[in-house]
């Protein structure tokens, strides 16, 4: 495998068992590196990580430091994180492993190369099928291969369908630096329904962008512009 040069840190996102582990472990022994690995499920605020992160991304060999579970840090420990990105050495590279990237904040996402692992048969999406047949909801209609409308939600919500998957299909689409996508995955990620935050999302900016001229006229919204009921 060709070395490959990388924009920034590496944001390596995905279900449990899509692969995530063995590309990382596969990428450092591509790039020749030392592989420093740091869990921080088990550290969520980074309170014993900080200094020996910031010891590591300074290493004069070359090195690929691994940050497993990137997403279950807490906001503070995120804006750590930042700034040990923006420190890392340039013989370092630095991997987020992480299976929900909405829950990253903007800042660290727009420093990353996002690697997708992607699966057509997540755990989350297998689980929620298997919900909706537990209790009889139809979910014979094929699962969307494009951006769906904001009209299409019910339907999908009805299905079982997972609504990270879809939100990780507008990211691929419109990229992570849409300043409305940034607002949609901040509501979701301080605790609205992504359901909600979703809808109003392709509402506004989807196929046939449906609200875009009465944007400015909505009523009492939640953060990513929808009404909350």
């Amino acid at each position: 495998m060709a070395t490959r040069i990388w924009k920034g840190a590496l944001l390596v996102s995905g279900e449990p068992g899509t692969g995530k582990t063995r590309w990382i472990r596969e990428e450092a022994a591509a790039q020749k590196a030392k592989l420093f690995r740091w869990n921080a499920r088990v550290d969520r605020s980074l309170r014993e990580g900080r200094e020996i992160l910031h010891q590591q991304v300074r290493s004069k060999e070359k090195m690929l430091v691994w940050i497993e579970g990137a997403d279950d840090l807490t906001q503070e420990a995120q804006a750590f994180l930042r700034r040990i990105l923006e420190t890392a050495a340039p013989n370092v590279i630095c991997a987020l492993e992480v299976r929900e990237l909405w829950k990253l904040s903007p800042p660290i996402l727009s420093r990353c190369t996002i690697v997708s692992m992607r699966s057509e048969n997540s755990y989350r999406t297998t689980r929620n099928h298997a919900l909706a047949h537990s209790l009889g909801v139809l979910t014979q209609a094929p699962p969307f291969k494009q951006i769906p409308a904001w009209k299409d939600i019910p339907a999908a919500r009805r299905r079982g369908e997972d609504p990270y998957r879809i939100l990780d299909t507008l990211i691929n689409h419109f990229g992570i630096q849409h300043q409305a996508l940034q607002n949609c995955m901040r509501a979701i990620g301080a605790g609205y329904s992504p359901w909600t935050q979703i809808t109003n999302f392709l509402f506004l900016h989807g196929p046939g962008a449906a609200g875009a001229a009465n944007a400015s006229t909505s009523a009492t919204q939640t953060p990513g512009g929808f009404p909350e009921n």
